[in-house]
Parts: structure tokens; sequence; C-alpha cells
């Protein structure tokens, strides 16, 4: 009866999560007014909108109405908002499809990544078990807000019925880590490449600037004797749930005696986040942007951060 009711409940949340994305879809061609109201036109020509296909209301708008990007489009103009089925039409195919090619092997990639950090912990976990989990944890990534919560699942699934469970969740906090360390370094890398641009060079300074500071704070607090000095053990026994929050600290800490894994982590998710910001671009200019490809690798990485973090709700989406 309990293993029927966890897969009741599994499901469940899959379809929540499929729901949820669905929903966050645009399924109808939809015309945006300036003042942000859209109403939704049916059989509309891909390269103009005619007063014909404005509701009566709307009427005084004009008699015909350009499709114009967002990017370009004056603000005081209508804009056209295609759907899902609409964009994908228009699309280039094989640029979509190299698109999704190469999302193929980071997959692969971030599952061995975290086999890798298990294993030199001491959890025997099976590599097809690991890539398991890893699919779980894109799921809920792509299918709930921000693009935190399969980091959770993984978690769950890796401690129940794990002996180290601390070792378990800690994996995934590090892993996570690990990841989050090798984007910044990607976008701070291809940075020093585009110095000339304004932005870019805003960006360069604060990846590397954040990059050394995340660095220096983990070296920091691995070392016992300055840990002692500012009071965190003292402030760690004396917190609620001390037990638990020591023990996962004993597991964090413990990861600074494998500074290769570690190293190892962290560049093997330089080539990950390079391929998710080259897949990320090849479907762009299927969808017909125009910006320079060394533009895109040294933006998207950044956009792909921000979604990253726990703090951003719905911006991961």
């Amino acid at each position: 009866m309990k293993k029927h009711l966890g897969m009741i409940l599994r499901l469940t949340i899959a379809v929540a999560g499929i729901a949820y994305l669905t929903l966050n879809l645009n399924w109808s061609d939809r015309v945006v007014l300036p003042d942000g109201s859209s109403f939704a036109v049916a059989e509309v020509s891909v390269e103009t909108l005619t007063l014909e296909d404005v509701p009566a209301n709307h009427a005084e708008l004009a008699t015909s109405m350009p499709r114009e990007p967002l990017e370009t489009g004056a603000k005081d103009q209508p804009r056209f908002k295609p759907s899902v089925a609409t964009t994908v039409r228009e699309a280039d195919g094989r640029l979509l499809g190299l698109g999704l090619l190469l999302l193929a092997p980071i997959y692969l990639i971030g599952a061995v990544r975290w086999h890798m950090l298990m294993h030199v912990r001491g959890m025997e976990v099976s590599r097809l078990k690991t890539f398991r989990l890893t699919m779980v944890g894109v799921f809920f990534n792509l299918c709930m807000p921000g693009a935190t919560g399969g980091d959770v699942m993984k978690a769950y699934y890796a401690a129940k019925g794990a002996s180290q469970r601390s070792v378990a969740v800690m994996s995934v906090v590090v892993d996570r880590a690990c990841g989050l360390l090798g984007l910044v370094l990607l976008v701070a890398m291809l940075g020093l490449t585009m110095l000339d641009d304004p932005l870019i060079r805003k960006i360069t300074l604060l990846m590397w600037a954040g990059l050394f500071g995340v660095v220096g704070f983990a070296w920091l607090y691995s070392r016992p004797l300055l840990r002692k000095k500012v009071g965190f053990d003292w402030l760690m026994d004396r917190l609620p749930g001390g037990g638990m929050l020591r023990s996962l600290d004993n597991a964090a800490v413990a990861y600074g005696k494998h500074k290769t894994a570690l190293v190892c982590a962290v560049l093997m998710s330089v080539p990950v986040h390079g391929l998710v910001a080259l897949s990320i671009a090849t479907a762009g200019y299927a969808l017909g942007i125009t910006q320079p490809l060394g533009y895109l690798m040294g933006t998207v990485p950044v956009a792909v951060l921000v979604g990253s973090l726990p703090i951003s709700g719905p911006l991961g989406l």
C-alpha cells in the first residue's frame, strides 16, 4: 500500500510540474498593446495584422499593425506575440534540432560529476542510479519555478535508504556549488576576450571578483582554528537542530580533503555550461535573432546563472 501511495504521489507531482510548465507557455497568437494588455487573434498573417483582426474596443488603433520583435518594436506601437505553434512553425528546424543535440551530453557529464563527488566520500551508488536521479533533478528544474527544485529531490532520493544521509545531501549541495563555480568561471574566461564591450567588461569584473570571493570563503570555512576564533563552532552547537546542522557541516568540511575531485568537478562544469549557452544561442538563431555568437556566449550564461539561484523564482523558467 505504501509503495502504491508513493507512486501516486510521484505521478501527481510530475503531472503538476508539466501542468505548471504548460500553463506558462503562450498557446495563442496575441497582440500586446502599449498599455500592456493583450488580446488573442486567429488566422493572422505573419507579416501584418489588419483592422479586421482587432476587437471592436481596440479598432481605433490603426488599419494595419506590423509585426515587430520586442527588441526593435516601438514602445508606443502594438506588438505581435506568436504562440508556441507559430514560433516553432516559423523557426529553422535544422538549427532547433542542432540545439537539442548540443544538450544531450550535459546530462551524462552531470551524472559523472555527481557520481565522482559521492564516490570520494565513500558512497557506493551505481552509475545507472546516479543518472536516473540526475534526470529526476532535471525534470523538476525544468517544470518548477527556479532551477533548484531538482536539487531538493535529488538530495531526498540520494539520502533515502543511505547509511550516511548527511553525506548524500551534502554531495548534492557540493555538486550544485561546483556547477555554479564552473558557470562563473566560463563567464569570466569568455569575458576576457570581449573587454571592449562595456556591459561584458562589467560582467567579467563581477564574475572574477565573485569567483575569488567564493574560493576564499571556502578556504576560510575549512580552517578549524579560524572557525574556533570567530565562534562558528560555538554557534553551530547552540542553533536549533544543531545535531543535524553539525552533521551536515562535518560532511561539507570533509570535502576539503578531496581538492582534486572538487577542481575536476568545477572544470567538468565549464563545458556543460558552454554547451547550454551554445544550445540557447543556436535556438535563438533558429528564431531569427541577429546578435553575434561571441556576445551571446558572454551574456546567456549570466541569465542562466540568475535562473540557477534559489532566490530567482520563476526567472529560471
